[in-house]
């Protein structure tokens, strides 16, 4: 149960929302894939740096 609500946090739903998005825009070909990788690695890299840096 705390996965689910930690899932449904503002920050899991915009990363969500931001990587759909962007796979949206490669998969109807409206944005380069380079761009999109670039995107995506960033937020995922983001959100794991921040969850690493509350635990300690």
């Amino acid at each position: 149960m705390k996965e689910l609500k930690a899932l449904l946090k503002v920050k899991s739903l915009m990363t969500l929302t931001v990587m759909g998005v962007f796979v949206y825009g490669t998969v109807t070909k409206q944005l380069p894939p380079e761009l999109t990788s670039s995107v995506i690695t960033a937020v995922i890299t983001y959100y794991f740096t921040k969850k690493e840096n509350q635990a300690e």
